[in-house]
């Protein structure tokens, strides 16, 4: 399962602290509701654990996605008692631009919608004052790999890591249950070819990647 974290907290006992201090869906990571938690004095927004929807949807053009209006800072919630909220029915991520949009099915998209950016790279969008999606700019930046607890961000990581991540995307669309033992080997190989190809960057989201196949390829 692949999933966004979003705020300072890196772990779930970070997490489970700011129950005391916040309003939010409490639900942890494997659930069908993503955790999403707002402060319980000011009511802003302060962090998010989202479960991306799979198969992720690999876009190889441009995203066409229009908002009627976009703003800069943070989002409230109006109402304490909307502790749910589901923002990846689908996940769709932009090889090109390097974006990844994960959205729920409440999102119609050819009616107005704003994005609040609360960061250069991260964006809420809201549809009828309610949260239907997150935008992540230069997504692949933001790879991290399990066993590193401290954000050494990279900003000169190569681009060609989009591409390696939208291969990835894809060859995941493959796995199935009723594969052959010939299929498996198969596509264990695709695998291991992007594996080689990350081979020569030491960069965290590189090992990310790298990480993240080898346990593919044991699930297969």
């Amino acid at each position: 399962m692949s999933s966004v974290w979003i705020g300072k907290e890196k772990n779930y006992y970070e997490i489970e602290m700011l129950k005391n201090t916040s309003y939010g869906s409490f639900n942890w990571l494997w659930s069908d509701v993503d955790t999403i938690l707002f402060d319980k004095d000011s009511l802003d927004f302060i962090s998010a654990v989202i479960k991306l929807n799979e198969p992720i949807i690999v876009k190889r053009d441009k995203t066409s996605i229009m908002f009627a209006e976009e703003k800069y800072g943070n989002i409230k919630i109006s109402n304490v008692g909307n502790f749910d909220c589901k923002l990846s029915d689908f996940t769709e991520y932009y090889v090109e631009e390097d974006i990844l949009l994960s959205y729920s099915e409440k999102w119609i998209r050819t009616k107005p919608s704003i994005e609040v950016k609360v960061t250069l790279d991260f964006s809420i969008v809201l549809q009828n004052n309610e949260m239907v999606g997150i935008v992540i700019y230069k997504a692949s930046k933001h790879l991290l790999p399990d066993s590193e607890y401290l954000i050494d961000k990279n900003e000169n990581t190569e681009s060609n890591l989009c591409i390696m991540l939208g291969d990835f995307f894809q060859l995941l669309e493959k796995i199935d249950d009723d594969l052959t033992q010939h299929e498996r080997l198969e596509l264990k190989m695709l695998f291991l070819e992007i594996y080689e190809q990350t081979l020569p960057y030491p960069d965290l989201q590189y090992k990310a990647l790298r990480d993240t196949i080898l346990n593919v390829i044991d699930y297969i």
